[in-house]
């Protein structure tokens, strides 16, 4: 099996470093031939390393160094930037494109923004996968409709089960099946209001942004599609921007430039 180290063929058989699954969150430029990469791996949790040459015009890698594009990657260093020795790409890139390239995009600022660095969550990387997988699926779906960021399609079903994964791996997870003030299960024959670090608690008179009971054991239950999916919005985005501060995500401006 060979391998790219800075475009140049190497074997596997690498000095120093294990390789394991990773993807690019971001890139940046580096000094005159280099790329520090942004990486999501499945084994260290985020890190960067500096990939050396790969934007000289020798290099046979530049281009395929994308997001959303499975590598296998070793690198060594024991500060928090490392030096990539060997990367490998076992599967074709996920091809988004259109909504589905400005989803992935956001989810790419989410794990950037909210992911400390080296601690791996296992779980969320294989939720990644799965959720690059749906994107690719839903944008085969709807080949030739119109672009718009407020649609209620599967892709954006598959951001919200995403963000509630990313939600409970880091510790922030919502109850769906009790009442976060009296401790009593979730009825489907009351109403409820969601409070960010509380929960939900149920309610007399239903609101525009209460959920039924019926909505929030759906959740619970992972039927996401059978739920009012502004409300769903409004309760992951509530959650999420109480970890991201008052700093906004890039990538919003994307989806406000697709309306």
């Amino acid at each position: 099996m060979m391998s790219v180290l800075s475009g140049v063929l190497v074997t596997t058989m690498y000095e120093a470093g294990t390789l394991e699954p990773a993807y690019i969150l971001h890139a940046r430029n580096y000094r005159d031939t280099s790329l520090i990469l942004d990486l999501f791996t499945r084994d260290s949790g985020r890190y960067s390393v500096v990939s050396k040459g790969v934007r000289s015009p020798r290099s046979k890698i530049r281009s395929r160094l994308q997001p959303f594009s499975p590598l296998l990657i070793a690198s060594v260093g024991r500060g928090e930037l490392k030096t990539s020795t060997t990367i490998d790409f076992p599967r074709k890139p996920f091809g988004l494109m259109g909504k589905g390239l400005m989803l992935g995009l956001y989810v790419n600022e989410l794990l950037y923004r909210l992911l400390d660095r080296f601690e791996p969550i296992a779980g969320l990387y294989q939720g990644y996968e799965d959720l690059l997988s749906e994107l690719v699926l839903s944008e085969q779906s709807m080949s030739g409709q119109q672009l718009s960021i407020k649609e209620s399609g599967g892709e954006v079903t598959a951001i919200r089960r995403f963000e509630l994964c990313l939600l409970q791996e880091l510790g922030y997870g919502i109850n769906f099946e009790y009442d976060s003030r009296d401790g009593q299960p979730i009825s489907a024959d009351l109403d409820y209001r969601f409070v960010v670090h509380e929960g939900f608690h149920a309610i007399r008179e239903s609101q525009d942004e209460t959920f039924s009971g019926v909505e929030v054991l759906r959740i619970a239950s992972g039927e996401l599609e059978q739920v009012d999916s502004k409300r769903l919005l409004n309760l992951t985005r509530l959650s999420l921007a109480e970890l991201l501060g008052d700093k906004p995500l890039k990538s919003r401006s994307l989806f406000r430039g697709a309306r």
